[in-house]
């Protein structure tokens, strides 16, 4: 199988199983807390793209693989991976800041996102060796695709909603 259809067989497939996680799982657990509530376990994930900066290691891809596309993607991952972790503080110190800064991972983590996907059609890296690469690309690429799509969702849902249970109580 040529390189390029069996990631595109892997990647689709942990992409429909994520989709699947989130919808079946995910969304219906998250659907009624508050939006800061909801949005910490959803940057989670973003927060370990440091993964991604194992492509800076030495020896991590094939030779053939350029290092400026080793810098983008691995230092676009560090960074937002970064932000991650920041955006995840505000949000668990409730401070004014959270919501922007989560938009802020969500922008700068789709952006190194869609341009890796370019720059990887761009220098045609899955003929080369990519190592473990392989495995993050095909297995939590998705998830953060994923994750973003949930956390997009949880950003454009208002942010009073509350859990019902939480409103009855109050009532009390």
């Amino acid at each position: 199988m040529k390189p390029i259809l069996l990631f595109g067989t892997q990647f689709t497939l942990s992409l429909a199983a994520y989709t699947l996680i989130g919808l079946w799982y995910v969304v219906p657990r998250l659907a009624n807390k508050p939006r800061d509530t909801a949005l910490q376990p959803l940057v989670w994930v973003h927060a370990f793209r440091m993964i991604g900066g194992t492509v800076l290691a030495p020896g991590a891809v094939g030779i053939g693989v350029p290092i400026l596309f080793q810098k983008m993607i691995g230092y676009g991952d560090l960074i937002t991976a970064f932000l991650a972790l920041v955006a995840l503080a505000a949000l668990r110190t409730r401070s004014s800041r959270a919501i922007p800064l989560v938009w802020l991972v969500l922008t700068v983590g789709m952006l190194d996102t869609i341009n890796a996907i370019i720059q990887s059609m761009r220098y045609d890296v899955f003929t080369h060796p990519l190592g473990v690469n392989w495995v993050i690309v095909t297995i939590y690429v998705p998830a953060l695709l994923v994750s973003s799509a949930l956390i997009l969702w949880q950003l454009l849902k208002s942010p009073v909603a509350e859990p019902t249970a939480a409103k009855l109580a109050a009532q009390h």
